[in-house]
């Protein structure tokens, strides 16, 4: 019993790390710029892999007209946090492939 709690503790230790590095990996630029490419700046200019996931499925949920009942506050709240879920979640399968 003990030894099937521990393969199940570090299966668990190891989604959440790939999940996290998921996370890390979708701050980085999804149409990265070169510095000398865009007037010789110190950073790199671009939209986060994750915003750029985020984005993709907002357009996905908006199509649908079934997905919100309305356009308020409320509604369009609920629809941004599904959209950056499902952004989480595709951050988090890329990661495992």
């Amino acid at each position: 019993m003990d030894y099937m709690a521990a393969q199940m503790d570090r299966q668990i230790e190891g989604a959440e790390h790939r999940y996290d590095e998921a996370l890390k990996e979708g701050e980085q630029p999804a149409f990265p710029v070169a510095a000398s490419e865009y007037g010789g700046h110190g950073t790199c200019f671009g939209l986060t892999i994750r915003d750029y996931f985020a984005a993709k499925a907002l357009a996905g949920f908006a199509a649908n007209p079934s997905m919100i009942d309305s356009n308020d506050s409320r509604a369009c709240s609920w629809v941004a946090d599904c959209s950056y879920a499902m952004a989480d979640a595709m951050l988090a399968v890329r990661v495992k492939q």
